[in-house]
């Protein structure tokens, strides 16, 4: 019984661990640069010009970038926080004692749900920023989404 019950406790750690690491995924995050909405969290990219600037844009492609992030800047904060409410409630069902198996791993399969809805709202912005970008564009943009962590080969 104590085995089971350390196996089990080893298990929910594990999935609580990917899950926090699904919540920031570098790729994804570097797929999605644009979707930052301030470079609060990036105070180096200020100084450097960031990705866009490489990418040299005419003032019309980026009004169209700023535009594509203003329409989803609201979803991707509301998804975000749904996410990490969720992943309270995750901790606090893992840490009671009244909490069934089925209700933790529901709840481990609802933040799952969430980031996989985040990751499409990411996923499609990224598309509608390339859609602006003419072939070099388009080039630099993915040397820089994979500059760091190149795509897995799967054989």
């Amino acid at each position: 019984m104590l085995i089971r019950r350390v196996s089990i406790l080893a298990v929910v750690m594990i999935a609580l661990g990917s899950t926090i690491a699904l919540a920031k995924p570098s790729l994804l995050s570097r797929q999605v640069i644009a979707q930052t909405p301030t470079n609060l969290s990036r105070p180096n990219r200020a100084k450097s010009g960031g990705w866009l600037k490489d990418l040299n844009l005419t003032s019309q492609q980026l009004q169209q970038i700023k535009e594509i992030r203003r329409q989803s800047k609201q979803q991707i904060a509301q998804k975000s926080q749904e996410i990490r409410q969720r992943q309270q409630e995750l901790h606090d069902l893992i840490a009671g004692t009244t909490a069934t198996k089925e209700q933790v791993r529901d709840k481990y399969n609802q933040i799952k749900l969430v980031k996989h809805q985040l990751a499409d709202i990411q996923f499609e912005n990224t598309l509608a920023i390339r859609e602006i970008l003419n072939p070099e564009q388009r080039q630099k943009f993915a040397d820089r989404m994979y500059k760091k962590n190149p795509p897995a080969r799967h054989n």
